[in-house]
């Protein structure tokens, strides 16, 4: 093996304890605020919930995106990218460009709608 071969320290895994648990902390957090402000099932209506929910929604969509580009930095990024890979069809790790797109028109719609332009 020749001796340029071995990863460089930016392509090793990292175990990226604290920032795995901060993203889902963030999460977390954004799903317990939604339900405390009253997320209604059915049509979205107007208010705090919806607006909530689609902030929660669209940060989904962003940790996608950050596994595609930074998977090597944590622990949870590796899970999202390990998705991609293995459970999607078609499995690829350019699911994660899907996946944000989803995200994002989905909560982007319940974000307008609980602001009540849609």
């Amino acid at each position: 093996m020749p001796p340029d071969s071995s990863p460089t320290p930016s392509q090793q895994n990292e175990l990226g304890l604290s920032l795995g648990i901060s993203l889902i902390g963030v999460l977390f957090t954004l799903l317990a605020l939604a339900l405390i402000a009253g997320v209604k099932t059915g049509p979205i209506q107007p208010g705090l919930g919806s607006i909530l929910l689609g902030i929660f929604v669209i940060a989904w969509g962003l940790m996608f995106l950050a596994s595609y580009y930074y998977s090597h930095k944590t622990f949870f990024l590796r899970a999202l990218i390990w998705v991609c890979e293995k459970v999607s069809h078609p499995r690829s790790r350019k699911m994660a460009f899907f996946y944000f797109g989803l995200a994002t028109f989905i909560g982007g719609t319940t974000l307008l709608g609980g602001l009540g332009v849609l």
